[in-house]
Protein backbone atom coordinates (compact mmCIF):
# COMPACT_ATOMS: atom_id res chain seq x y z
CA UNK A 1 0.00 0.00 0.00
CA UNK A 2 2.97 2.50 0.83
CA UNK A 3 4.47 1.88 -2.14
CA UNK A 4 1.23 2.48 -4.40
CA UNK A 5 0.59 5.68 -2.15
CA UNK A 6 4.59 6.52 -2.86
CA UNK A 7 3.66 5.86 -6.89
CA UNK A 8 0.77 7.91 -6.45
CA UNK A 9 2.27 10.55 -5.15
CA UNK A 10 5.03 10.74 -7.57
CA UNK A 11 2.60 10.00 -10.42
CA UNK A 12 0.86 13.48 -8.82
CA UNK A 13 4.20 15.45 -8.48
CA UNK A 14 5.69 14.64 -12.28
CA UNK A 15 2.33 15.41 -13.51
CA UNK A 16 2.19 18.66 -11.40
CA UNK A 17 5.50 19.44 -12.24
CA UNK A 18 4.62 18.91 -16.24
CA UNK A 19 1.49 21.34 -15.84
CA UNK A 20 4.12 23.91 -14.09
CA UNK A 21 6.38 23.27 -17.04
CA UNK A 22 3.28 23.67 -19.66
CA UNK A 23 2.61 27.13 -17.83
CA UNK A 24 5.96 28.17 -17.77
CA UNK A 25 6.72 27.30 -21.62
CA UNK A 26 3.36 29.01 -22.49
CA UNK A 27 4.26 32.59 -20.48
CA UNK A 28 7.61 32.07 -22.25
CA UNK A 29 6.03 31.74 -25.89
CA UNK A 30 3.66 34.58 -24.88
CA UNK A 31 6.34 36.65 -24.25
CA UNK A 32 8.42 35.87 -26.95
CA UNK A 33 5.43 37.13 -29.33
CA UNK A 34 4.97 40.52 -27.61
CA UNK A 35 8.56 41.26 -28.03
CA UNK A 36 8.54 40.16 -31.88
CA UNK A 37 5.23 43.02 -31.66
CA UNK A 38 7.47 45.46 -30.27
CA UNK A 39 10.46 44.50 -32.37
CA UNK A 40 8.21 44.86 -35.38
CA UNK A 41 6.43 47.77 -34.08
CA UNK A 42 10.42 49.40 -33.42
CA UNK A 43 11.39 48.56 -36.88
CA UNK A 44 8.38 50.69 -38.35
CA UNK A 45 9.43 53.64 -36.26
CA UNK A 46 12.85 53.50 -37.05
CA UNK A 47 11.65 53.53 -41.02
CA UNK A 48 9.73 56.32 -40.67
CA UNK A 49 12.10 58.05 -39.01
CA UNK A 50 14.90 57.26 -41.41
CA UNK A 51 12.32 58.22 -44.55
CA UNK A 52 11.86 61.62 -42.60
CA UNK A 53 15.80 62.05 -42.47
CA UNK A 54 15.96 61.17 -45.74
CA UNK A 55 13.38 63.72 -46.72
CA UNK A 56 15.27 66.60 -44.62
CA UNK A 57 18.36 65.54 -45.82
CA UNK A 58 17.34 65.83 -49.88
CA UNK A 59 17.92 69.53 -51.25
CA UNK A 60 14.41 71.09 -50.45
CA UNK A 61 13.16 73.65 -52.76
CA UNK A 62 9.15 75.62 -51.92
CA UNK A 63 9.56 75.24 -55.86
CA UNK A 64 10.07 71.69 -55.94
CA UNK A 65 6.08 71.07 -57.29
CA UNK A 66 6.00 74.04 -59.67
CA UNK A 67 5.83 72.80 -63.23
CA UNK A 68 8.47 73.90 -66.51
CA UNK A 69 6.27 76.83 -67.32
CA UNK A 70 5.88 77.88 -63.63
CA UNK A 71 9.59 77.65 -63.31
CA UNK A 72 10.36 79.42 -66.84
CA UNK A 73 8.01 82.29 -65.84
CA UNK A 74 9.66 82.47 -62.12
CA UNK A 75 13.16 82.88 -63.83
CA UNK A 76 11.53 85.76 -66.37
CA UNK A 77 10.39 87.19 -63.25
CA UNK A 78 13.67 86.90 -61.29
CA UNK A 79 15.40 88.61 -64.01
CA UNK A 80 13.18 91.47 -65.21
CA UNK A 81 11.56 91.59 -61.88
CA UNK A 82 8.33 91.77 -63.67
CA UNK A 83 5.60 90.52 -61.37
CA UNK A 84 2.83 90.95 -64.75
CA UNK A 85 4.97 87.04 -65.27
CA UNK A 86 3.25 85.52 -62.30
CA UNK A 87 -0.35 86.68 -63.20
CA UNK A 88 -1.16 82.93 -64.14
CA UNK A 89 0.07 81.70 -60.93
CA UNK A 90 -2.66 80.62 -58.05
CA UNK A 91 -2.61 81.92 -54.67
CA UNK A 92 -0.87 79.03 -53.56
CA UNK A 93 1.80 78.92 -55.73
CA UNK A 94 2.28 82.43 -55.05
CA UNK A 95 2.75 81.90 -51.00
CA UNK A 96 5.17 79.42 -52.38
CA UNK A 97 6.79 81.56 -54.23
CA UNK A 98 6.98 84.15 -51.55
CA UNK A 99 8.49 81.56 -49.00
CA UNK A 100 10.95 80.89 -51.53
CA UNK A 101 12.21 84.67 -52.01
CA UNK A 102 12.43 84.80 -48.01
CA UNK A 103 14.79 81.34 -47.81
CA UNK A 104 17.36 82.90 -50.24
CA UNK A 105 16.42 86.58 -48.66
CA UNK A 106 15.69 88.16 -51.74
CA UNK A 107 13.50 91.18 -50.87
CA UNK A 108 13.22 92.71 -53.80
CA UNK A 109 11.46 89.68 -55.06
CA UNK A 110 9.30 89.80 -51.37
CA UNK A 111 8.41 93.77 -51.94
CA UNK A 112 7.34 92.73 -55.57
CA UNK A 113 4.76 89.87 -53.88
CA UNK A 114 3.37 91.86 -51.72
CA UNK A 115 -0.20 93.74 -52.16
CA UNK A 116 -0.04 97.65 -52.13
CA UNK A 117 -3.24 98.96 -51.39
CA UNK A 118 -1.67 102.54 -51.88
CA UNK A 119 0.39 102.75 -48.24
CA UNK A 120 3.37 100.81 -49.82
CA UNK A 121 6.89 102.12 -49.22
CA UNK A 122 9.41 102.71 -51.57
CA UNK A 123 11.98 99.50 -51.98
CA UNK A 124 14.29 100.82 -49.38
CA UNK A 125 12.18 101.91 -46.50
CA UNK A 126 10.24 99.01 -47.32
CA UNK A 127 13.49 96.79 -46.95
CA UNK A 128 14.22 98.58 -44.02
CA UNK A 129 11.21 97.89 -42.20
CA UNK A 130 10.93 94.06 -42.98
CA UNK A 131 13.99 93.50 -41.42
CA UNK A 132 13.94 95.87 -37.93
CA UNK A 133 10.10 95.17 -37.55
CA UNK A 134 11.34 90.99 -36.80
CA UNK A 135 8.95 90.42 -39.73
CA UNK A 136 11.78 88.95 -41.74
CA UNK A 137 12.71 86.70 -38.28
CA UNK A 138 9.03 85.56 -38.20
CA UNK A 139 9.32 84.70 -41.87
CA UNK A 140 12.28 82.33 -41.58
CA UNK A 141 10.98 80.54 -38.93
CA UNK A 142 7.88 80.17 -40.50
CA UNK A 143 9.93 78.81 -43.76
CA UNK A 144 11.62 76.29 -41.38
CA UNK A 145 8.67 75.00 -39.72
CA UNK A 146 6.91 74.19 -42.86
CA UNK A 147 9.28 73.01 -45.05
CA UNK A 148 8.25 69.80 -44.69
CA UNK A 149 4.90 70.51 -45.83
CA UNK A 150 2.39 68.11 -46.73
CA UNK A 151 -0.73 69.90 -47.28
CA UNK A 152 -1.08 73.73 -49.06
CA UNK A 153 -5.12 74.95 -49.42
CA UNK A 154 -7.24 77.98 -50.23
CA UNK A 155 -9.80 77.78 -47.47
CA UNK A 156 -12.53 78.73 -49.52
CA UNK A 157 -15.28 79.93 -46.30
CA UNK A 158 -12.61 83.31 -46.22
CA UNK A 159 -11.73 83.62 -49.49
CA UNK A 160 -13.41 85.30 -52.66
CA UNK A 161 -12.50 86.50 -56.73
CA UNK A 162 -10.47 89.62 -55.21
CA UNK A 163 -9.28 87.91 -51.46
CA UNK A 164 -7.55 84.72 -51.01
CA UNK A 165 -6.84 82.67 -47.74
CA UNK A 166 -3.89 79.49 -48.13
CA UNK A 167 -2.92 77.10 -45.30
CA UNK A 168 0.16 75.63 -45.20
CA UNK A 169 0.37 72.42 -42.92
CA UNK A 170 3.16 69.97 -41.94
CA UNK A 171 2.55 66.55 -39.34
CA UNK A 172 5.52 64.66 -37.47
CA UNK A 173 3.67 62.22 -36.39
CA UNK A 174 0.91 63.16 -33.86
CA UNK A 175 1.87 66.97 -34.16
CA UNK A 176 0.40 69.12 -36.21
CA UNK A 177 0.33 72.75 -37.83
CA UNK A 178 -0.70 75.06 -39.91
CA UNK A 179 0.12 78.68 -41.01
CA UNK A 180 -3.01 81.19 -42.58
CA UNK A 181 -1.41 83.53 -45.14
CA UNK A 182 -3.84 86.14 -46.57
CA UNK A 183 -3.60 87.91 -50.31
CA UNK A 184 -5.34 89.73 -52.64
CA UNK A 185 -5.64 90.69 -56.30
CA UNK A 186 -3.25 93.45 -57.26
CA UNK A 187 -3.75 94.33 -61.28
CA UNK A 188 -5.00 90.37 -62.02
CA UNK A 189 -1.94 89.25 -59.76
CA UNK A 190 -2.28 87.27 -56.50
CA UNK A 191 -0.24 89.21 -54.31
CA UNK A 192 0.56 88.63 -49.87
CA UNK A 193 -1.34 90.65 -48.00
CA UNK A 194 1.70 91.43 -44.95
CA UNK A 195 1.49 95.08 -45.13
CA UNK A 196 -0.67 95.11 -41.53
CA UNK A 197 2.46 93.16 -40.68
CA UNK A 198 5.04 96.07 -40.96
Amino acid sequence: MKKVVGVFLFITLFITGCNHDLDIVDTQQNEIKELKEKKANLEDTVKQQQEIITELQSDFSYLRDFTEDELTLYEVFLEEKDVQQLSNLSPEKIVLLYFHSVVIDDVESIYLLTYNDGTLPELSIFKDKYYSDGLHTKDLETTLDFRGYNSLEIKDDNSNENEAVVEIGVSYGHFHSVEVRGLKQEDGIWKMDILPLL
